[in-house]
């Protein structure tokens, strides 16, 4: 048993070593929002010709995935909840959600065909 315990302690510390090596500061998170946030705007700008404003964010951790939610909503419609997911990585918008009535909104040159 005695051989068991200094075992799982170094599992136990390579866990958290590498738990804490794979998260991102307050800055980070601030610096990769800043990024997002104008490439985000602009999405929307040229595939539903509104105006995002940003009200929130999430910033998943590097060991889940790389991604930031944008969170806000369309000028003039602020009851109305958008958001935005965003790669940090690849620095693209991956997809939106919101109502139905802003997603069919979509400007037809990208809306992908239905079969």
């Amino acid at each position: 048993m005695n051989r068991k315990i200094p075992l799982i302690l170094a599992l136990i510390l390579m866990v958290m070593y590498l738990g804490g090596c794979s998260s991102l500061s307050n800055n980070e998170k601030k610096e990769l929002v800043g990024e997002a946030t104008p490439i985000g705007v602009k999405f929307i700008k040229e595939h539903y010709d509104a105006d995002f404003i940003l009200k929130d964010y999430a910033v998943d951790d590097p060991a889940v995935h790389s991604r930031i939610y944008l969170y806000g909503y369309i000028k003039g419609h602020e009851d109305s909840k958008i958001t935005i997911y965003y790669n940090y990585k690849t620095k693209e918008v991956i997809d939106v959600s919101g109502p139905d009535w802003f997603i069919d909104s979509e400007v037809p040159k990208y809306k992908i065909p239905s079969s």
